[in-house]
Order: structure tokens, then sequence, then C-alpha cells
């Protein structure tokens, strides 16, 4: 089980974030215990669901795929299944991705900013360690790694066995791979977006079952009481739906929440030693 440990106070989020330099983060608003991505979750994966259709991501990868051309034209090309995967988990689309972020401060932003009567949580993860199960230490490179390819091209593709033979695989990937993004979406260059790509779960291959060391898989849970001003804080730190967010509608979201949230007046200056104090 991942060690988990509790925030008391926002200077522990700084501690972390300069500390786990290395490190990527996720912010969950609720406490989930777990890093499943959202096409893999309950809603999809349920008997119910999957009795009127038994490979969702199958279906609604390819629905994406067939009906974008109507409404867009920059498009990956046909066979660019990377790109296609970051462009539909880009517009909300349920995805194999899980979002990370290079910034503790951008994660615990998720963590805090949404379902306030509740405890967030935050992971964080050196993601080197997780590629180490792929015989490698460090990121790969997207157009030359097999296993990217296998796990992207899979979501539009009905038989593994053929897939992985096709990529030169030896067994069918279990095992989540980290990796990063070209950041053309300017909203993955402000959140220092990263992700981990996952293949279809198996049990005992997930992220905490392959990363069993504290040192470098680490939850910590943020109370309810804290969110608020959490939320306050990091907007004294420029971080907003519209620093995250570089539109019209984070722009709009962040000036909503400052006018419920933040007071008037400056602040009583903190006291520091000064330059010529011997």
């Amino acid at each position: 089980m991942t060690k988990t440990y509790v925030i008391d106070k926002f200077e522990q989020i700084i501690e972390i974030g300069t500390t786990l330099g290395c490190n990527w983060y996720r912010g969950h608003s609720i406490v989930v215990g777990e890093l499943t991505p959202c096409i893999f979750r309950k809603e999809y994966s349920n008997d119910i669901y999957l009795a009127f259709n038994p490979n969702p991501e199958f279906k609604i990868a390819t629905d994406f795929k067939r009906k974008a051309p109507s409404i867009a034209t920059k498009l990956p090309k046909e066979n660019n299944h990377l790109e296609w995967l970051f462009l539909m988990q880009h517009h909300g689309v349920p995805t194999r991705l899980l979002d990370w972020t290079e910034n503790i401060l951008a994660a615990t932003f998720f963590a805090v900013t949404d379902n306030q009567s509740q405890d967030g949580e935050l992971w964080t993860m050196l993601p080197w360690k997780l590629n180490e199960s792929h015989g490698f230490y460090g990121l790969p490179l997207l157009g030359k790694s097999k296993v990217v390819k296998f796990l992207s091209h899979e979501i539009f593709h009905n038989n593994p066995a053929k897939l992985a033979e096709k990529y030169k695989l030896a067994n069918i990937p279990k095992v989540p791979l980290a990796l990063q993004p070209q950041l053309k979406h300017p909203r993955y260059a402000a959140q220092q977006s990263c992700f981990t790509i996952h293949p279809k779960p198996t049990e005992g291959y997930t992220i905490p079952d392959i990363i069993t060391d504290e040192t470098f898989l680490i939850r910590y849970i943020i109370p309810k009481e804290l969110k608020r001003e959490f939320e306050t804080k990091l907007s004294y730190l420029g971080i907003t739906n519209y620093t995250l967010f570089p539109d019209l509608e984070g722009l709009a979201k962040t000036i909503v929440r400052q006018e419920k949230s933040m007071g008037w007046g400056q602040p009583r200056p903190l006291r520091y030693r000064e330059l010529n104090d011997k």
C-alpha cells in the first residue's frame, strides 16, 4: 500500500516540491486512493455499461476520430495514434492517459478547488522509476518506443496479440509508461503537463503495485478544512484557472472566484532581516 501522509499547512506543499524536484504530481479533489485513467474507471467498466458496449475505449476513440474532421481541419495524420490520443485527452474525451504535472502548485490547485466539503489528495511519483519496469531508466522517445506505439495504437485496434506481433513485442505490455508530450496546446505548457499511458488493466500491474518504495511514490491527504485557504494562497502565487487554462473561460472563472474569496486591502508586511542589519 502506498505510504500516505496528511498535509497540515501550506508550507509543506512548498517543502515537498522543493525536495522532490524531479517528481511528477497529480491532484484529486476527492480521496480516490488509486491512479486509474478515466476510460478504465467504474462508469465505463460496470456490467450494465459493458452489456451494451463491450469495448467502450475502441468505440469512443473511433467515434471521435470519425467525426472530428466535420468540425476541425488541423488534425493528426490518420496513423498518428498518439497524437489522436493527446487530442482526445485535451478535449475531455475519456482515454487511457492519466494527467500529471511537473508543478506541485498546479497539482495542488486541482486537489483543492472543487468538492470543498471533502478531503482532497495529492500524489507524487518519480516517473523514471515506473519506466524501469520497461527495461530503461528515463523517459521514452515518443517516435521510437515500441511500447508507446503499441499502447497508443491499441485503442484503435481489436487484436492486441496481432498488434504486439506488428511491433515485435515479445509480450503484450501490462505496465503503465511515463511520457512527456510535445507542448502543442497552450494548456499543456501552462500546466507543465506530462502523462502516464496505461494498458488495459491487469491485476497487480497498477502504478502503486509497481512502485512500492515510498521514496518514489507517495500520497498526501489535504483536509477539506484547508482547501479554501490553499486556493487563496495559490491565487496569490499566480496559480489560477486563468494561468492554468489560458482562455476566456479560465479568465472568467478566475475573476468570479477572486470576487468570492479574496479580501480587500494590503496585508501587513512580514518582518525580515533588513539588508544593513548586522
